[in-house]
């Protein structure tokens, strides 16, 4: 099973990992997982932290790659600034 023929393409028709351990019959755990791994290969799956849930970007959602890219950034900064803080 791929996780990536789970997940539409475009934002409008994003789906929540709740639906995805529904449709799939997985864990959200080993679907965190799989999404984890697919991104890492070829696909871009997105999450805009929006309350919608995941999709592959449509064309013309190109600007919706690059918000995510500085949100993920921005995210990754954020966790190392507060791990610097507490050690």
């Amino acid at each position: 099973m791929k996780i990536i023929d789970y997940i539409p393409v475009g934002h409008k028709n994003a789906v929540t990992r709740k639906q995805l351990v529904i449709l799939t019959g997985l864990s959200d755990r080993k679907i965190r997982n799989m999404i984890q791994e697919e991104c890492n290969r070829e696909h871009p799956i997105l999450n805009m932290q929006d309350g919608k849930g995941y999709f592959q970007p449509a064309y013309d959602e190109m600007h919706l790659v690059r918000l995510y890219r500085a949100q993920e950034n921005h995210r990754t900064l954020t966790t190392v600034s507060y791990t610097h803080l507490t050690l």
